[in-house]
């Protein structure tokens, strides 16, 4: 996803990758010993093979995205809590065209949000959310959609919600995204 003249040098090539890798392989693993286990490896391997001085803690974090720059590039991201200002003007945004949410930016809310924006982004993209209700799943989604200025489409299920309704429900969705393009 990144142009060829943003990457200026070695590190931003190793970060890119590193941060690749970390999104596709660790990212799907369960348990937090299994991701240590996993950055450990990729540590070593990279310290082995480049002759880079570099601390595990500087990629644990990282993040690349392309809702930081006016030109949508997709870049390093800067630490979270410089993310915030930009993430609030994205939820301004999105409040202003849809029901309006209330949330509050943290480090794994913005983790999260920046996963799901990259998913998004790429060619059928496609994700599950696992989580308690309540935890933002929802929340990260729609504006993470926003963020990619893709539309939102949920499911209404109700007492009288049956297949047919299901049929028709996912012949709309399809008709909008196939026939009008809409992403």
């Amino acid at each position: 996803m990144i142009r060829l003249q943003d990457l200026e040098e070695k590190a931003g090539l190793v970060y890119l990758w590193i941060h690749e890798t970390f999104r596709v392989f660790r990212d799907r693993l369960v348990d937090q010993a299994d991701r240590d286990r996993y950055s450990k490896l990729a540590h070593e391997k990279l310290e082995s093979y480049l002759s880079m001085e570099w601390e595990l803690k500087d990629f644990e974090n990282l993040l690349f995205g392309d809702y930081d720059s006016a030109d949508r590039a997709y870049l390093k991201l800067p630490e979270v809590n410089a993310l915030i200002p930009r993430l609030d003007q994205y939820l301004e945004l999105y409040n202003a065209d849809n029901a309006p949410m209330s949330l509050v930016f943290f480090g794994d809310c913005i983790q999260h949000l920046s996963r799901i924006a990259r998913v998004l982004r790429s060619a059928r993209g496609n994700a599950m959310l696992v989580g308690v209700g309540g935890s933002g799943r929802r929340s990260m989604a729609r504006l993470a959609a926003s963020m990619n200025e893709m539309k939102n489409f949920s499911i209404e299920i109700s007492k009288s919600y049956r297949e047919k309704e299901f049929h028709e429900d996912i012949r709309g969705l399809l008709r909008r995204s196939a026939i009008d393009n809409e992403p």
